[in-house]
């Protein structure tokens, strides 16, 4: 029987935001965020340009050792407040 591969462990990702606070190409409330069995995989629905897109998934994400963000402009202001506040209790 083959062995599975290590999960995959980035040292450092570098991410942006969109207005809607999409990154990564993981867009809200897409199906995409389900994807829990790979590292990598694509969106070929996107609801921005390009419609076709590879982006790493959330577990892959999660799991990088260093996750950075550089967003600027003022139309992702309230995405980036909404992204960084406390959960609620």
């Amino acid at each position: 029987q083959a062995e599975s591969p290590p999960p995959l462990r980035l040292d450092a990702v570098l991410l942006g935001m969109g207005p809607d606070g999409h990154t990564a190409s993981l867009f809200p409330a897409h199906a995409v965020l389900c994807e829990t069995g790979r590292a990598v995989t694509y969106v070929d629905d996107s609801p921005k340009p390009p419609a076709c897109r590879v982006t790493l998934t959330l577990p892959a994400i999660n799991a990088a050792r260093l996750a950075l963000f550089v967003v600027t402009g003022g139309s992702k202001a309230s995405a980036v407040r909404a992204a960084f506040a406390a959960q609620p209790d």
